[in-house]
């Protein structure tokens, strides 16, 4: 059962009208933590924008009634972690809960002390449970109406995996279909055609069916795209994205040889649509990937940024301010650093696909913390 925060409307509803745009989490700002800065899409890239810029071209301030750390998002939902402390015990209860921004309503997740764990020697005893939660990932926008029809994928203690439904009081194991599967060690999860889509670190992409009572775990492709002459300078990071019905690899090179290491290119894959249909045990030893280089993204722009939060596209229809067949990306860390240094470029901006150009995000007082997570108008309202 969905409940809702009673919040004030008047700049949430302002946001929601500039949306697409960007969120700055709870906890990074100095003033209050339940006041979160929004950034719209069409005033970050406009280069006039500086800190003495009339009111309106200033960061709007969204109102969130909690504080919390923050573990993923969905279109226009966060995923939060929201802490709270015992009177006289000091003890601190985290709550997990999936929350829209804009119509405070929410959605409240199993207490984290539910979550299984796996092996012999489970979790080990000094590693703290409450704060171990790495990412969440969701299946769809939750709907109050069909509120179990959303599943939630929980990465915790060193990429352990679980799930559950929105309603659900507990977290639940998941199968592994084979007893050399590891346990540990996911990064990543997407959903797309009915299941679950999970990276682990050996760069193995693994499945999870969710077509009967018990879901499992299957490896499907031995080894995800490597990009060839990697120098030791250099540093990849991989996305799972689901675009259009299809399951996209994006990688992402960073050169460490700038300070701060700024993206150098963004390469995309897909996966070929029988791969979706193999069956459970059926798993790819070679798959091409060259052969399915994604070159074109068409009319739609791809959003990237934190790695807790969940890429998506949107066709340029949506934003007058949005470019077709770009990639309009963020720092992958939730806790980066911004450059108070304006001479040094922060590694935000927008990519052209067609042109293999970057244009940087201008570093401004409102852009120097770009430690933010793109927010959609999908799913919001």
């Amino acid at each position: 059962m969905a409940e809702c925060y009673n919040i004030p409307q008047d700049c949430n509803n302002l946001a929601l009208q500039q949306l697409p745009g960007l969120i700055l989490p709870a906890g990074s700002l100095k003033r209050s933590s339940k006041t979160h800065r929004f950034l719209p899409l069409k005033q970050i890239i406009n280069k006039d924008d500086n800190q003495d810029s009339p009111a309106p071209n200033k960061p709007l301030m969204l109102t969130i009634p909690l504080a919390g750390k923050y573990c993923g998002s969905y279109g226009g939902w966060l995923i939060l972690e929201d802490r709270k402390e015992e009177a006289f015990t000091n003890k601190i209860n985290k709550d997990m809960l999936v929350l829209n921004p804009v119509s405070g309503e929410k959605f409240k997740l199993p207490d984290v002390s539910t979550l299984p764990p796996y092996g012999t020697g489970g979790v080990p005893s000094w590693y703290p449970r409450s704060c171990s939660i790495e990412k969440v990932v969701l299946s769809c926008c939750p709907n109050p109406s069909e509120s179990n029809s959303c599943l939630v994928l929980a990465i915790y203690n060193y990429g352990q995996i679980a799930y559950c439904k929105l309603g659900n009081r507990e977290w639940r194991s998941i199968g592994f279909g084979h007893s050399s599967i590891d346990h540990e060690g996911y990064l990543d999860a997407v959903y797309c055609h009915d299941r679950f889509y999970v990276l682990h670190v050996t760069k193995k992409l693994f499945v999870c069916n969710f077509d009967g009572s018990d879901p499992c775990i299957n490896e499907l492709i031995n080894s995800v795209p490597r990009t060839r002459n990697s120098s030791f300078k250099t540093f990849e990071h991989l996305y799972l994205v689901e675009a259009q019905g299809e399951l996209l690899i994006v990688v992402r090179r960073k050169d460490d040889g700038d300070q701060p290491a700024l993206t150098s290119q963004f390469l995309l894959y897909k996966l070929d649509s029988d791969s979706y249909y193999r069956d459970k045990h059926e798993k790819v030893n070679d798959y091409d990937w060259d052969k399915h280089q994604v070159r074109s993204l068409g009319d739609y722009a791809l959003f990237l940024g934190p790695t807790q939060m969940q890429p998506f596209t949107l066709p340029e229809s949506e934003a007058s301010s949005l470019k077709g067949n770009c990639i309009y990306y963020t720092d992958q860390s939730v806790n980066a650093k911004g450059c108070k240094n304006k001479q040094i470029r922060y590694d935000a901006g927008v990519y052209n696909l067609e042109t293999a150009c970057f244009e940087q995000f201008p570093t401004t007082s409102s852009t120097q913390k770009m430690h933010m997570i793109w927010i959609t108008p999908h799913g919001i309202v």
